[in-house]
């Protein structure tokens, strides 16, 4: 039974099912007392003119004056005649002169109020009202009331309509055949309101079962579910509210699985980083350890600058790493200053001018000729053209060509770094400023020599990144988010990769 009312529809019945039989039951005594009423004053009115009429039968029996034995001798005979009512005789004070009752029965009072009656007779049963019952110390009825004249003396005919024998048969009636009509109709009008009350609460309150059993569901992690949030009612809001809530929170459940496979990756990704460069140190070192006596000096050389390439490559890995995790945290403090792009590219191109020689591919600078001065932080915007063109020279073959790309854009300058490689898998481009991420997905790093098979020092791997180890586009574009502008890249495969982002005249505002 406690588990049946733990539903908001069996409550909600239940509290209805209440509400209607205590209506109900007040409905019926209300009707019961109203019927009463109703009938009292009918009846009164009915009988308005019947104490006249008394008066005048018993008027001769009292001309020459009262006599108790002719007056209760005709009250019995009238009352024969008429077994509903009790006629009581009144002198002017209100004093019971004669009356009629079999010998085991007997009135409770002596007298009566003369107010109501003479307020009846003065407006001839115009004024409802009800007087006391002789036979009652308590009880009042409706009468009929009219004044009669007793020799010298004054008084009146007083006749309560609905005696005792009345009151016991309307009484028997009552309960049996209007108390069981009435009972009834009752349980008829409660069962149809019964019926159509808990069919209404069920189409109310099936949308809020609905409603529970999609919130209950989402618990369990099913968080595709979702409510039918029709209708403009509070129901509907807060299914909508819900449906909105239950797709920020799957979102963000989403990004946690992706955050948290991103950080597997990345933690994946640091321990070889970190692990390739360290074995192929400590091969190199043992080597020489143990075989130092045998190896040449230019052996011994080599394997001393493969060592302190790899450490410096180890060097730079954290580095990046470490300036990376500043940049997430926006720990990086911006210095903007004036600066002309173009010199800044110059600049960073003939530093990398050796290394492209070396790769063979020819590295360029293009600029317009009316470049306006930039707001920017020179280091930070440095080491984007750095990773961009390294990146470019980086997977674009021999006699290809590399060029830096200057151009006014309103008041701005926007930078292009374009390549002629062999361009980007467009299922690999959205995710090419992912940290460690490589096209190829190659982590071979050898050289092709059974001897150098764990050299970090050979050939970078195919994949767009930064110093061989994906980050120096993810720096790049934090940097350039920094500035308050985006970077972005456009490749097809055999067409090269262009990056750009672009640069505002304007001062950046730097964060408190």
């Amino acid at each position: 039974m406690m588990r049946l009312l733990d539903s908001f529809y069996a409550r909600l019945s239940t509290i209805f099912l209440l509400l209607i039989l205590a209506l109900g039951a007040g409905c019926v005594a209300i009707a019961f007392n109203s019927a009463g009423h109703l009938f009292n004053d009918v009846e009164q009115l009915l009988n308005r003119e019947y104490a006249r009429s008394i008066a005048s039968e018993l008027g001769p029996l009292v001309a020459q004056g009262f006599s108790e034995e002719r007056v209760r001798s005709a009250i019995h005979y009238m009352m024969v005649l008429n077994p509903m009512v009790e006629i009581y005789l009144l002198d002017d004070r209100g004093k019971i002169l004669a009356y009629f009752l079999n010998p085991a029965e007997k009135i409770a009072r002596d007298s009566v109020d003369l107010a109501p009656v003479k307020a009846f007779v003065e407006t001839e049963g115009g004024n409802r009202v009800q007087g006391e019952d002789p036979r009652s110390t308590t009880r009042t009825k409706p009468f009929s009331a009219a004044e009669l004249q007793m020799g010298a003396a004054h008084g009146y005919v007083y006749i309560i309509l609905g005696g005792e024998r009345y009151d016991a048969s309307v009484r028997m009636i009552r309960d049996s055949y209007y108390l069981r009509a009435g009972l009834i109709a009752f349980l008829l009008a409660v069962l149809s309101t019964l019926i159509v009350g808990l069919s209404l609460f069920f189409l109310l309150t099936r949308r809020l079962k609905s409603l529970s059993d999609t919130v209950q569901g989402f618990e369990r992690g099913e968080l595709g579910r979702r409510v039918d949030a029709r209708g403009r009612d509070e129901l509907g809001a807060l299914g909508r509210s819900f449906n909105q809530m239950a797709t920020t929170i799957e979102a963000d459940v989403e990004k946690l699985r992706l955050a948290e496979r991103m950080r597997r990756d990345l933690i994946g990704n640091i321990s070889h980083d970190l692990r390739s460069p360290l074995a192929s140190i400590q091969g190199y070192l043992e080597t020489m350890a143990l075989k130092d006596p045998q190896l040449a000096p230019e052996e011994r050389r080599q394997f001393l600058d493969i060592s302190l390439r790899n450490a410096s490559r180890l060097q730079k890995l954290v580095e990046e790493l470490f300036e990376l995790a500043k940049l997430d945290a926006r720990q990086v403090q911006l210095a903007p200053e004036p600066v002309q792009l173009a010199e800044l590219a110059q600049d960073v191109a003939l530093k990398l001018a050796p290394q492209a020689e070396k790769a063979g591919v020819s590295l360029a600078v293009d600029r317009a000729s009316d470049l306006p001065l930039v707001s920017c932080d020179i280091a930070m915007i440095e080491r984007v053209l750095t990773n961009l063109i390294e990146n470019a020279l980086r997977f674009t073959p021999p006699a290809g060509s590399v060029r830096v790309e200057l151009c006014s854009r309103d008041d701005s300058v926007q930078v292009t770094v374009a390549d002629t490689g062999a361009g980007i898998d467009p299922e690999d481009l959205p995710h090419i400023f992912d940290r460690f991420y490589r096209a190829d997905k190659s982590r071979d790093r050898s050289t092709g020599d059974s001897r150098n098979a764990t050299e970090y020092g050979g050939p970078e791997s195919t994949g767009y990144g930064g110093a061989g180890a994906g980050l120096g586009l993810a720096i790049a574009r934090q940097i350039v988010e920094l500035h308050g502008s985006a970077l972005d890249v456009e490749s097809r495969q055999g067409e090269g990769a262009r990056f750009s982002f672009s640069l505002s005249a304007r001062a950046i505002p730097v964060p408190a």
